[in-house]
């Protein structure tokens, strides 16, 4: 071995000290056969492409297969060599991420002199014959021809099983709401350590594939109580290549906004991002790289009452970069860097919290500095130690920002609301100054062995959380009665989560395979005195999967899967229950204490260190999946899918009844057995159709039937991303009855349509269309502890629902100085969006009454109950030009 190949080894061997890192790479397999059917063994096979450095070769086994694990991204080439048969070239294969390409059966012809070799393409849709899992793939020729946002986790929303509510989240997966999905770029997570409420930004422009796994999927990856988004980006190639672009919208491009009472008025705004790229060779065929930025600005002009009219304005640093060195032809690593750090000076963000105004006295409660996102470095090594051993290493350190400071100097004042006039002042109620950091070590190993591919590995993710946050705020409730509340948290929470996984893919015969794996994860966390205060270790995972091919083999199979998937605890939670460094108080008083400070009752709750929960369980839910799929001709591919997730374990927050002492649990059992048990039943049976390999059409639709059924929404509680801290089981009295019904990602119908026509003379025409069916609406009423802790007053789910919402959305492409869909030359985009658009409300205010009497009667009905508190947005259009080379 050469001192190069020594070197590279050990870097790999090194970074397996330091994720269950998500797939960065796809498979190639196939069976070699000659005219009568028989295996061809020892045919060699070789593959190339412009995504691999340099080519890699194997040889057929003893039944005529080959297999490439690992192979980056892209179209590739394969070559068949046999001294008894002639020469076979197979072009334009797909391998796809995450997932395994089948040629199926390839039969050779006897060598014959001086025949030239024999060429065919495989341009058709592939079905992946070795995984059950339910995901779905994106490429981003597809997505250029698509009206999508800029920000990579919004394509997802085009896919099967995603829905948004356009009231402020993110996607949500399969019933799951937004702060449960995990985000990966480059096979490393970055989705934010403190809440889960986002990953890493990156404009669909530095992406080269998108996956969405929505369930099914292999004992090898963490999984999330929501879905799992993973994308790669791009890695340059041994010829240069580069892209630079540009976008803007503005409101003179679009309708008005339909603002409700809970809103403030917005008026004028412009956003608009540009961009470059540059990819390509420092050593042809050893070292490539990939560097790209995106700055980004937003600007609305937002109205305050009585104070005039303020600037809020965004800006956004987005970056990616890439090495990629080929060490030797059996070794290489992949250094990657990306991150999206952000800085807006926001009029209005807490808005939404703290209710509807008349008066505003003065602009600062609203004016605050918001910094958001962060850095993230890995380094990936992989090891060909023979055609039938491989072997990957990951290290991967994230560092992510949630600061929200006053903007002013009199934001740092006490806030102060009149309720009784529906008038505020003073200074900014709500900050936060938190920092997380994350770093994370795995080894994975592959191993073939005869009908068998076993894969084995184990991780260890340390996350640490810098947290500072307060609350300050007082309130007049009455003629002469005063609130002030002033809540803090801080200090310095930490998490350790280490997992082991072993997984076999065995091929009992041509046409029928069994996957089986068992992933264990633990989760300590550490307070804030440095001790750990809870642990979580029975976490045992066990995934089973069946694949059965019919007819032709690799145009059709039907698969079936169960598998435990666990989520590991933000730490969030640890802001609550594992701080000794905080308080919740409450001091009232019968006059305004600005005037006089003395002779308020206060109550006051010092924070403390929850003791440890014996037999805490990991919130998981267990999956049930059923599907069939096919391909038809050489364009078109159909599946139907059916799952059924059934959540076995939440954790949450709750007061006991008799100490008033608030704890962190499993709601039904533990210190939390006087709540219900939580309970969330998704149902779903999906529909998909495809034509992707089209020349000039191209399109894949779907429909979603699906039903949420339950007394626990998720992790995002009505809105309010505060994983495992929600309202949900505050207080027993909420819950006594009506608790069990439709929940609030209940959307039974989703039709989704998107495609593109192109024509030979630059025009391309894109368009995505969405009808989705509303999700239910509840009724809140009072309870004997009045506001905040309402109550169910009707059966969940049965207030009504929130009207269905049909979106369209059209892109044109002009390719100025190339023809339709070469990604070289000059091009021009115009977006259209929501066409149409009838604004129409996506969101209710559904509380109905604010207090009860001594009967329980519910009394003081709220004006403004059944009111829309946020409506669908108006038509609007985007500019952008491109410019490939």
């Amino acid at each position: 071995m050469t001192a190069r190949s020594v070197l590279a080894v050990g870097m790999v061997i090194f970074s397996t000290v330091l994720v269950g890192a998500q797939e960065i790479s796809g498979s190639l397999d196939g069976f070699i056969l000659d005219p009568e059917g028989l295996p061809v063994v020892e045919a060699r096979v070789v593959i190339s492409s412009s995504s691999l450095q340099g080519s890699r070769e194997t040889i057929t086994d003893a039944r005529g297969r080959f297999l490439f694990i690992g192979l980056p991204v892209g179209t590739y080439g394969v070559r068949i060599l046999h001294p008894v048969y002639q020469d076979a070239s197979i072009q334009n294969i797909a391998v796809r991420l995450g997932r395994t390409t089948s040629l199926g059966e390839i039969r050779l012809t006897l060598r014959v002199q001086d025949a030239r070799e024999i060429t065919v393409s495989a341009e058709r849709p592939t079905i992946d014959m070795a995984s059950t899992s339910g995901s779905s793939n994106l490429e981003i020729s597809i997505v250029e021809t698509l009206p999508v946002q800029r920000n990579y986790r919004n394509l997802m929303l085009l896919l099967p099983g995603t829905t948004v509510t356009w009231a402020g989240e993110e996607a949500n997966i399969a019933g799951a709401t937004e702060i449960e999905n995990r985000y990966f770029i480059d096979g490393i997570e970055t989705t934010d350590p403190f809440r889960g409420v986002s990953g890493t930004r990156l404009p669909y422009n530095f992406i080269k594939e998108l996956e969405v796994k929505v369930g099914g999927y292999e004992a090898e990856y963490r999984s999330s109580l929501g879905g799992v988004v993973n994308v790669i980006t791009s890695s340059g190639g041994n010829e240069f290549s580069g892209q630079v672009f540009g976008f803007f919208a503005n409101s003179r491009f679009a309708g008005e906004p339909r603002a409700s009472s809970f809103q403030l008025p917005k008026g004028a705004f412009s956003q608009y991002d540009f961009g470059l790229s540059l990819g390509g060779p420092i050593i042809r065929d050893k070292l490539w790289f990939f560097a790209a930025y995106n700055p980004t600005f937003e600007r609305e002009e937002v109205e305050l009452p009585g104070s005039g009219t303020q600037l809020d304005s965004n800006t956004t640093h987005i970056f990616a970069g890439k090495l990629t060195w080929q060490a030797s032809p059996m070794t290489s690593l992949v250094l990657t860097v990306n991150g999206d750090p952000s800085v807006r000076n926001a009029v209005g963000d807490t808005w939404g919290a703290m209710g509807p105004f008349q008066n505003f006295e003065n602009p600062d409660p609203f004016l605050e500095r918001i910094e958001r996102g962060g850095v993230n470095f890995s380094l990936k090594g992989t090891q060909i130690v023979s055609n039938r051993f491989f072997l990957e290493a990951d290290i991967s350190r994230i560092n992510r920002l949630e600061r929200n400071l006053p903007s002013t100097e009199r934001g740092r004042e006490l806030c102060y609301i009149d309720y009784t006039t529906s008038s505020i002042s003073g200074g900014l109620a709500g900050r936060m100054d938190n920092a997380s950091f994350q770093t994370t070590f795995s080894v994975k190993g592959t191993w073939l062995l005869d009908r068998h591919l076993i894969k084995a590995g184990l991780d260890y993710r340390e996350t640490r959380l810098d947290n500072d946050w307060t609350y300050w705020q007082l309130g007049r409730l009455g003629e002469d009665t005063y609130q002030v509340l002033d809540v803090y948290s801080g200090g310095t929470f930490r998490s350790r989560a280490p997992s082991v996984f072993v997984q076999d893919s065995w091929e009992a015969s041509r046409r029928l395979r069994v996957n089986f794996g068992l992933r264990w994860e633990g989760q300590t966390l550490i307070a804030s005195d440095g001790r750990a205060s809870q642990r979580i270790l029975d976490q045992f995972q066990p995934r089973v999967g069946i694949v059965y091919q019919l007819g032709e083999l690799g145009t059709q199979k039907v698969y079936a899967s169960f598998g435990r998937f666990y989520e590991e605890l933000m730490l969030y939670v640890m802001s609550f229950h594992g701080t000794d460094k905080g308080q919740w108080g409450m001091i009232n008083y019968d006059h305004d204490p600005r005037v006089d400070p003395t002779g308020g009752a206060a109550y006051i709750l010092p924070s403390q260190i929850q003791p440890e929960v014996p037999g805490l369980k990991g919130q998981h839910y267990d999956e049930f999946s059923l599907g069939y799929e096919r391909t038809f001709g050489k364009s078109f591919k159909v599946g139907v899918r059916g799952i059924f997730r059934t959540l076995r374990e939440a954790i949450d927050n709750g007061t006991d009844p008799v100490s008033g002492v608030q704890f962190m649990g499993n709601p039904g059992s533990g210190p939390l057995s006087a709540f219900p048990k939580a309970r969330r039943e998704y149902s779903g049976l999906e529909f998909t159709i495809e034509r992707i390999m089209g020349k000039r059409f191209t399109f894949f639709a779907s429909y979603v039937l699906s039903r949420n059924y339950g007394n626990y929404a998720g992790l995002s509680d009505y809105g309010f991303a505060g994983p495992n801290c929600g309202s949900q089981f505050d207080q027993v009295e909420m819950y006594q009855q009506y608790f069990v019904g439709w929940l609030p990602n209940d959307r039974t119908h989703v039709f989704k349509f998107n495609g593109a026509y192109r024509w030979d003379f630059g025009l391309t025409i894109g368009t995505s269309v969405v009808w989705q069916s509303g999700t239910p609406l509840d009724e809140w009423g009072a309870s004997r502890l009045g506001s905040p802790y309402w109550k169910l007053i009707r059966q969940r789910g049965t207030a009504g629902r929130i009207p269905s919402i049909f979106d369209l959305n059209i892109r044109v492409v002009y390719d100025i100085t190339k023809s339709a869909g070469a990604r070289t030359g000059l091009r021009a985009f115009l977006d259209i969006f929501h066409i149409g658009s009838r604004r129409s409300p996506v969101e209710f205010d559904t509380v109905h009454y604010f207090n009860q009497d001594a009967n329980g009667n519910q009394i003081d009905p709220n004006p403004t109950y059944g009111w829309a508190t946020r409506y669908f947005p108006p038509m609007s259009a985007r500019l952008g030009l491109e410019l490939g080379f």
